[in-house]
């Protein structure tokens, strides 16, 4: 039987990093669990993509999709903000080591976080929430976008942290954003080089323009500061008119992935609190 997988664009070939972005990427350090959480943490692989995994129970199953603009980040950099939810929620999170830009351009990340989504579909016994910030984000709102059109299960809810959904850039606030954390130039660089030639207009690269029925419940949180409120916004207004359950959490003057940043706000102990209501809620649907 074909499966998600095999129904996704082909991948195509890329262009090789620059020193620039490699240095970057460097940035990304793993970050410390907190031994008081009591969580294990390692590295398995699911469909052939090597991934990390935080575990604390088995309530349920979290496939976490990293942000970086889709050319940037690691799952060990998430190693603390996972263990935060998997504990709360005591759920087992899964981040995939999916491939970057630009030397591997739209879709073949989504192709890795298809693959561990169909295998952790079909061995999960609990709930399965698909998550992800920023790129991440948009990652994970393709993946449902993707397995709506399916026979597969669906995910039983869908978790989004300052959710890029439309590489069109087209927002008005990213002209009036006052956070700089992820303005307009370097969203269209990031852009550039996941597309590589891809048009933006595609619903698998731009899930805010994807048909949201049939989408699992949805929680999206986004800072007031950042210039992705427009694209939260769209896709709670779009789910809305889909009849999908959906909670927007607008977060006043925080900015982009504000509970990774300033892990020790207030407000981020809030939003990462809500994460693990939104899971431990065990919302379920009939799957198909």
């Amino acid at each position: 039987m074909p499966t998600v997988h095999d129904a996704l664009p082909a991948e195509r070939t890329g262009t090789p990093a620059s020193p620039e972005l490699l240095e970057r990427r460097a940035m990304f350090a793993a970050t410390e669990i907190d031994p008081a959480l009591g969580v294990t943490a390692g590295d398995a692989e699911f469909a052939g993509v090597p991934c990390r995994t935080v575990r604390a129970g088995d309530r349920a199953t979290i496939l976490y999709l990293h942000g970086g603009g889709y050319r940037m980040g690691s799952p060990e950099a998430y190693n603390a903000y996972a263990a935060k939810i998997a504990a709360g929620a005591e759920a087992a999170v899964v981040l995939p080591r999916y491939r970057l830009a630009p030397e591997n351009p739209f879709p073949a990340g989504l192709r890795d976080a298809v693959a561990v989504y169909e295998e952790l579909a079909s061995t999960a016994e609990g709930p399965v929430v698909v998550a992800g910030d920023s790129a991440g984000a948009g990652l994970a709102t393709a993946v449902v976008a993707a397995v709506s059109r399916s026979e597969v299960r669906g995910p039983d809810g869908l978790m989004l942290l300052s959710p890029w959904l439309d590489l069109h850039c087209s927002s008005p606030f990213y002209a009036t954003a006052p956070d700089v954390f992820f303005p307009l130039a370097t969203a269209e660089s990031a852009r550039d080089d996941y597309l590589q030639g891809a048009p933006a207009r595609d619903p698998l690269a731009s899930p805010l323009l994807a048909d949201h029925a049939g989408f699992p419940p949805t929680l999206i949180q986004v800072g007031g500061n950042e210039a992705l409120v427009g694209d939260a916004l769209g896709l709670a207004e779009s789910l809305a008119k889909a009849n999908v359950t959906c909670t927007l959490e607008v977060v006043a003057e925080q900015g982009h992935t504000w509970p990774l940043i300033r892990p020790d706000h207030d407000d981020s102990v809030a939003s990462i609190e809500s994460c693990v209501r939104f899971v431990r809620s065990g919302t379920r649907r009939p799957h198909r």
